[in-house]
């Protein structure tokens, strides 16, 4: 080494080493561990014992607790999921430290619970426990085949034709319609059960029903939609054929319609059995109707807001 490298090092203070530096780093193999897969049985969700309040406050636990909800449910388990579904529903609505926001699933699996179980005053309870869900239309669906059950005609009514404005190829909302006014009529019958409308509404509904069905694009080619579309038919026809039984005439709600004056028309409307139903929700049903049928409409109908 020259005598000007050894002053730079001792400047610098260094004192190299060629042994000092590392050529090649070695690779260090971790020691193989054996693996076990994580066995899942059926049901697995249900081996806890905190309670439901505790559950819902852990980070996996209210997932954990939806599919013990969902699980109980698809075996029939129908007052145990019931049970925690309401547990469910309650600390989300009520404890802030719960990081869920949206109960939207787990409520309509206690509603079906509660109709299945006839526990009415629970279903009522869930019924109006949450109406904001309207991006989801099939919540309406869901509301119409519930609100009869517990006697709310008129909001079944008011939602069938929410969800018929979406999805105006769903027959299934036509036949609902017409159980509600069967229903309707049953429960608060009139003294003539020839001028009760709602009979001749239900007919009009059920006919509504089997035209979308046999004017819907069905892949007849294939056998299990060929199978569906026959069962289905059968099924509305069958029950276009009671309300025939029934005394129900389409043909009769219109001629009473185009009869009706603004005068005497609550008195009239409370005779026909309709005074629990929005009159506008009548209206549009008529008009609906006529303007299927080719027929002259009032103004005051033609007012009423098209689907």
């Amino acid at each position: 080494m020259s005598l000007q490298e050894e002053e730079q090092d001792s400047l610098f203070g260094f004192d190299f080493d060629e042994d000092d530096f590392e050529t090649k780093k070695e690779r260090v193999i971790p020691e193989q561990m054996n693996y076990e897969a994580k066995i899942e049985t059926d049901g697995w969700f249900h081996d806890n014992i905190k309670s439901v309040d505790d559950l819902m406050l852990e980070q996996h636990g209210p997932n954990k607790l939806k599919n013990a909800i969902e699980h109980d449910y698809f075996y029939k388990r129908y007052d145990k999921a019931l049970t925690l579904a309401l547990g469910y529903i309650r600390v989300v609505k009520t404890n802030e430290q719960c990081k869920v926001t949206g109960t939207k699933e787990i409520t309509d699996i206690a509603m079906h619970c509660a109709a299945k179980l006839n526990r009415l005053d629970t279903l009522e309870e869930l019924l109006d426990l949450d109406k904001s869900h309207t991006q989801d239309v099939g919540i309406y669906l869901l509301r119409a085949k519930f609100y009869p059950l517990v006697g709310c005609y008129s909001e079944a009514l008011d939602t069938c034709i929410v969800y018929h404005k979406a999805r105006k190829l769903d027959y299934r909302i036509w036949s609902i319609m017409a159980d509600v006014f069967i229903k309707s009529a049953l429960r608060t019958p009139i003294d003539s059960i020839h001028d009760d409308m709602r009979y001749h509404l239900a007919n009009l509904s059920m006919q509504r029903a089997v035209h979308i069905v046999k004017t819907s694009r069905w892949k007849k080619n294939i056998d299990f939609v060929k199978r569906r579309l026959e069962k289905d038919l059968q099924g509305l026809e069958n029950k276009l054929q009671q309300t025939v039984d029934q005394g129900g005439n389409a043909d009769k709600f219109v001629t009473w319609m185009s009869s009706i004056s603004g005068a005497n028309q609550d008195k009239v409307v409370a005779t026909a059995g309709l005074s629990e139903f929005g009159w506008q929700n009548v209206v549009w049903i008529y008009k609906d109707w006529a303007l299927r049928q080719d027929l002259d409409l009032d103004d005051d109908i033609k007012a009423v807001k098209d689907m």
